[in-house]
């Protein structure tokens, strides 16, 4: 338990000091993917509580290859997503967003992303998000993205909560097209 936590707070403390001086993090991606893999499950809902989000379904709506240079070893593309989930007393809501992915091929089943997002509610409130991720390839091709959201809105209702809420995620995609996806709330 106790080595889950640090792993959680290493890895939130380099998403927060790369979404502050804008650098990236791929300087601690080995020692992330490192301690990752020494980890049997990931489970943030041990250390943070019940997920504040439950996705229940994700569509990817575009995918641009944006840059390939050295040969193939440094790849860049841009995905935009709509998903629907479940917020915490808000009840259903939809997540648009877009990141910007990079995979080098000397790090191996890792990559990292940076995007946008704004999640809306039936009656019309807003809120957005910046967020970062440190995406791992497993063996059986299974996708699982850990990462940070930071975010804001001007709401006074039901989305008011997340004015600066800062969440931490968890998503996968499997190889047969399942998908999950969960945001806890970091206090």
């Amino acid at each position: 338990m106790m080595k889950k936590l640090i792993f959680t707070v290493v890895f939130v403390i380099g998403f927060c000091m790369s979404l502050s001086n804008g650098l990236p993090i791929l300087n601690a991606q080995e020692n992330i993917k490192s301690e990752y893999s020494n980890t049997t499950k990931t489970n943030l809902t041990k250390i943070f509580g019940e997920p504040i989000y439950k996705e229940t379904s994700r569509q990817s709506t575009n995918s641009i290859v944006l840059t390939v240079e050295n040969g193939g070893s440094l790849i860049k593309t841009q995905d935009s997503y709509t998903a629907t989930g479940i917020l915490k007393d808000v009840g259903n809501v939809t997540d648009k967003s877009a990141f910007i992915t990079t995979y080098q091929s000397d790090s191996g089943n890792t990559s990292t992303s940076t995007g946008h997002g704004i999640i809306t509610t039936k009656d019309g409130e807003i809120a957005t998000y910046t967020g970062q991720d440190l995406g791992i390839t497993d063996k059986n091709g299974t996708h699982t993205y850990h990462g940070i959201l930071i975010f804001q809105t001007d709401s006074d209702g039901k989305l008011a909560f997340l004015d600066n809420l800062i969440g931490l995620y968890e998503y996968k995609s499997w190889s047969d097209g399942k998908k999950s996806g969960m945001i806890w709330e970091w206090k």
